[in-house]
Formats: C-alpha cells, structure tokens, sequence
C-alpha cells in the first residue's frame, strides 16, 4: 500500500489545498505496519544518508577504476618575459680552412689592382713577384682575425606554450588491480551498513507500532476500570447510605481514594501513548506535528518455531556486521598485494606532443622546433627505502591477522545475542500463555464479586481487589505480547534478515 506522504500539488480545475490536505490526512489515520514501513523507508533521514554513503562509495570505486584508462592531458601556458631572449655568439678564429689561401690570393689581386699595379704596367714577372708578397702579408693577417661576437635573438619575450601528453601504466605490479578491489570491496561494504540501517528501521518502527497499540490499549483499559471503580464507588455510596448496614463510611471512602488513584494513572497512561505515538511519527520520519492513527487494534501472537541452532547459522550468513568484516577480510588481503607492489616496477608508456606559437620567425622559433613530439618507455623502480616497503607488508598482514580475530569474537558475540533474543521470546511466549490463563481467572472473579457486592455478599476491598488485579493481570497479559513483538523484531535485526528489508 503506497501512502501519500505529502501534500501535492493541486491539478487546475481538480481540487484545491486545503481538500488535498484532508486527503493526505486522511491517508494517515488507517496505517498498518506495511504502511507505516513503507513511509520510514521513503522518509527516514538515516535511511538517505545510507543511500548516500553508498553512491560516495560507487563513486570512489569508479575513480579506482580509471587508473586502466591512459591519462590524457592537455596543458597551455602565455608567458611574457622582461625582454626577448638571446643568445651571444662569441668572438672566434676564422674557420677558413683549405679556402684561406684563394681567399688570401683575392685579398692581395685587390689590393695590387687598387694600387694600379698590374701585368699589364709592370710586367708579369714583377706582377708575380707582388702578388706573392702582398698574398703572404694577407694570409698572415687573416691567421690572426677573429670574427667578432654576434647577439642573436632567439625569440619574441610573449610566448604561447600548447602541450599535449599521454600516460598509460602497462604494469604496476599488482597495484592498480589491488586498489580497485579495495574500492570495490568498500560499495559492497556500505551496502551492508545501508542494509544494517534499513533493518534497524524496520526494528525500531515495529517496536514504536506496537508500542503504540500497548500504550493504547493500556489507556483504554485503564478507562474502562476507572469506570468500574466509579460505578463501585457510586454502588458502595448506595449501599453505605440506604443498604443494610454492611458497607461503612472507611469502605465508601476506600472506594473513592482508590477512584482518584486510578484516574491520576489513566492520567499518565493516556501521555504515554501520546508518547509513543510521537515516537512512531519520528521513526517513520515524518514532522513531529503529523497525525496518524492505526488501523490494527490488538497486538497480534505468533509463537516462534525456529530452532536455536539455525537461527545462529542464519545470522553467520546475513548479519551485517559479520558480512562487513568479512568483506574487511578481503580488503586486507588487497591492501597486502598493493604493499608488496612497492618491491615492483611500474612501466608505462608516455607520449608528448609540444607546440611553440611565437611572432619571431627566427631564431629558436622555427618550423623544426615550432612543433615536437616524443614517445618512449619509463620505468620507476625503488632500489633501496630503507625497508619501508617490507614494513607496509608486514603492517598489512598484522592487519589482517587482527581483523580475523575481531571476526571471530564478532561472531561468538552474535551468537550469543541470537540465544538472548531467543531465550526471551520463549519467556514472553510462556508469559503471553500464562498471564492469559491468569487474565480470564481475573475476569471472572471481577464479575462475580461484582455480583456478590451488589447482594452485599462481600466486601468492599474484595471487588475493589478484584478490578484492581484484573486492570493488572490484563496489563501484563498486554506486556507480555509487546514483548514478544519486541524480542522477535530484535532477534531479525540480530540475524540480518527481515520480511521487510527489501521495502
């Protein structure tokens, strides 16, 4: 059964608020315990936070799990510097080389030609002659000249750096598969502590439910004997004034204390299932002002026919605690292979794509050095931590070895909880068997001192004894079936499993 929760909003032309309002109220004044399960699970603030612990959890597992993928990532810087860049080119000898002497041979033809000596004016033979000469006094002179130092600009100072890498790990040693099964191991761990959530929902509505109906019927039983004892009270005034003698002044006025005493408990009674039902409306997570009523009027009795030892193997299987150690078992295996992955290298292969966006055409900036690329291999080792690698393994494993003893006192703990709930719901099924004996008996020794009272055939204490010992034998028969609601509830969130777990 769904139940309307809020107020929705009205359809044009439908109905208006406040008649949307009194359906939504009305939805909520014939809860069962379905309903009412129903509507802590929509509404319940720990059952959204347990929701979100998990997506929290798949998240972190998904971050884990892109560590397969290559790393792929784009930087682009703009600087601009103080000046442009140089580069000074020193002063060095002429590499002329095997060319020194022809050039030398140019250096002095132009020389004899600007001076007008020529074969023509002075003849060959003395052409030769000054040729030779003025050749070896230019050689000499360019054997030692030096070019002069040059400053060359490398590039404009505004600079734009665009720069593309690729990283992809082709072997960890075990670590990138060691991290993800801790992250994927840690979903399924906050799927137990939201399944341990919604159990202890489905506890504490149950127990607030039925509380309520106790709490109820417990008041309405508590009127119904403050109205017999009035009624007594009335009859005991009758008989003391116009009956035969019997009844006395002290008896008519024992009646009329008692009366008052009862009606200072109905008093307290009736706050208590106030209470209660303020403890249900907060557990179904709904504003501390919301009306609700219940459409179950009696609590109802189902002996529990399990046997000890199963209901224990159940909860080895599907307690949540248990299951979350276990899953912190396998967590810590992972954690000790993501330790020994620091004794390994990790290879990977990168690639990077550089580009240079300058307005100098020259220097360093030119279409060679505008744009690279480079590809390889890297491998990462550690030789040598001074054991630190050796202690993370050892930390690991002493870890683990501890987690596995806390699993098993977790489990002997578990275990006795199991008998506990269990022992109590056999004494509450014995109680629930016994007090209902005693209830009847109760009942019809009220009626007939009623009868016998009426007759002055006994005496005022006797009928007053015997509404009070019913009104309390009929409170403990009460108990006794809240109780065994209570203990069962109890033993299914202990076990971890639930008629209502999956609502």
């Amino acid at each position: 059964m769904l139940i309307a929760l809020g107020v929705p909003q009205p359809v044009e032309g439908e109905t208006d608020s406040a008649t949307t309002t009194t359906m939504a109220e009305e939805n909520l004044l014939n809860l069962t315990l379905p309903d009412c399960l129903d509507i802590a699970f929509q509404n319940n603030r720990l059952r959204a936070v347990s929701r979100e612990s998990i997506k929290i959890a798949e998240a972190q597992r998904d971050q884990a799990l892109s560590a397969y993928w290559p790393q792929l990532n784009l930087g682009v810087t703009a600087t601009r510097m103080d000046e442009d860049p140089n580069f000074i080119f020193p002063s060095q000898p002429l590499p002329l080389g095997d060319a020194a002497q022809p050039f030398a041979e140019a250096i002095a033809n132009a020389q004899l030609a600007k001076r007008g000596i020529t074969p023509d004016n002075v003849g060959l033979p003395a052409y030769n002659s000054a040729l030779s000469a003025a050749a070896a006094q230019a050689m000499n002179q360019l054997s030692s000249s030096s070019m002069p130092a040059q400053n060359i600009k490398l590039m404009d100072r505004d600079l734009l750096t665009s720069t593309l890498s690729l990283i992809y790990p082709l072997y960890t040693g075990g670590k990138i598969s060691a991290l993800t099964k801790q992250a994927v191991i840690g979903v399924d761990v906050s799927k137990e502590q939201s399944r341990q959530t919604d159990l202890q929902i489905a506890r504490d509505v149950k127990q607030y439910f039925y509380g309520h109906i106790f709490a109820k019927k417990l008041h309405t039983l508590g009127r119904e004997t403050l109205d017999r004892l009035e009624a007594t009270e009335i009859l005991t005034e009758s008989i003391y004034r116009h009956g035969s003698g019997k009844v006395k002044k002290t008896d008519y006025l024992r009646a009329k204390v008692m009366t008052a005493a009862v009606r200072s408990a109905v008093e307290l009674l009736k706050s208590n299932e106030e209470l209660t039902r303020s403890a249900l409306v907060n557990a179904m997570g709904l504003p501390w002002n919301t009306s609700i009523g219940l459409a179950d009027v009696e609590i109802p009795f189902a002996p529990y026919g399990s046997e000890l030892e199963e209901l224990v193997e159940q909860a080895y299987s599907s307690n949540p605690q248990i299951n979350q150690v276990r899953l912190g078992l396998k967590a810590g295996e992972a954690k000790i292979a993501e330790a020994r992955s620091g004794h390994l290298p990790i290879v990977a292969f990168f690639g990077n794509f550089n580009r240079l966006e300058n307005s100098y055409s020259g220097g360093l900036n030119t279409a060679e050095n505008r744009n690279s690329w480079q590809i390889g291999l890297s491998l990462d080792m550690t030789i040598f931590n001074g054991f630190r690698t050796s202690k993370e393994v050892l930390e690991a494993r002493l870890r683990l070895d501890k987690l596995r003893n806390e699993n098993m006192l977790l489990e002997e703990g578990v275990a006795l909880q199991v008998k506990n709930a269990f022992l109590q719901i056999a004494r509450s099924q014995g109680q629930v068997k016994t007090t209902k004996d005693a209830l009847d008996a109760a009942t019809e020794n009220r009626e007939l001192n009623i009868r016998a009272y009426q007759q002055e055939m006994v005496e005022t204490k006797d009928v007053i004894e015997a509404q009070l010992m019913e009104f309390f034998m009929h409170g403990q028969y009460l108990h006794a079936l809240y109780d065994n609601q209570v203990n069962s509830g109890e033993l299914e969130f202990i076990i971890g499993s639930s008629v209502y777990e999956d609502r």
